[in-house]
């Protein structure tokens, strides 16, 4: 019998142990139509369950991406905190942005449709984690709070490495001025300037990927990649809540082999 073809997903280009398998996956391949579909509004990969979607596309969706992996991702229920859990205590959809394992075969996931995806793992491949960096959680510090649970697993002298997924890119992020002042008076504050660009009349676009680099490195991560894909800009490949408000989510996933 023939097998079936694997999904076609974006694979981390990044210097990540072979241990570690990481993607993230594109609007089209699954169930979901109308708005959660593809740019034709078919074969929709949605894989929010909170985004008004058919629950059974959904639950197809997902269960297309499990078999992918070979086991059940531990999906969270995100609320834009810098809240991190252990995925094996995750049962639930656990209330968090972020989440972390040693375990192998435990898949970690965050979903998005313009926030910050990062995926991260140590180079001798111990630890992997998923954080969903939306622009309240990045200023508040999901990623340092992230990077400091993995440091507790496996101490400080191991090197971490991170990788930035695609999401809304500056050019298309607009925010207004409490935004710009949250930014200004967050952990990274000294960041904040370079990641905000005035655009006159009390606007400003806000470079998510600059100030989640910024954070990374405040936290002792040096070494990361940035896709560098734009969420917005794309339809053919990806979702965008602020292009579309009614769309699908993506999933970032990672685990050890």
């Amino acid at each position: 019998m023939q097998s079936k073809p694997e999904l076609e997903v974006i694979v981390p280009e990044w210097n990540a142990p072979e241990n570690i398998r990481a993607f993230f996956t594109l609007r089209s391949g699954g169930m979901s139509a109308g708005a959660y579909g593809d740019k034709d509004g078919f074969c929709g990969l949605n894989l929010g369950n909170h985004v008004g979607d058919n629950k059974y596309s959904v639950r197809g969706n997902r269960r297309i991406v499990t078999d992918m992996l070979g086991a059940e991702p531990k999906w969270l229920s995100q609320v834009h905190s810098s809240r991190v859990v252990r995925a094996e205590d995750n049962n639930t959809e656990e209330q968090a942005d972020a989440e972390f394992t040693t375990a192998a075969g435990i898949p970690c996931v965050v979903m998005t449709a313009d926030c910050v995806p990062v995926l991260l793992c140590d180079k001798k491949g111990t630890i992997v984690a998923a954080a969903h960096a939306g622009w309240k959680g990045l200023a508040d510090g999901v990623l340092q709070t992230t990077v400091a649970a993995m440091r507790k697993e496996i101490g400080d002298e191991e090197e971490i490495i991170a990788w930035i997924g695609p999401h809304i890119r500056k050019d298309h992020f607009e925010v207004r001025v409490d935004v710009a002042d949250y930014y200004r008076a967050s952990a990274v504050k000294a960041a904040a300037d370079d990641a905000l660009e005035s655009i006159g009349e009390g606007g400003w676009h806000l470079d998510l990927a600059r100030f989640a680099k910024e954070a990374l490195k405040q936290a002792g991560v040096t070494e990361v990649t940035d896709c560098e894909r734009d969420t917005y800009s794309d339809p053919e490949h990806f979702y965008s809540y602020r292009r579309d408000k009614v769309t699908g989510r993506h999933g970032a996933f990672i685990c050890k082999r």
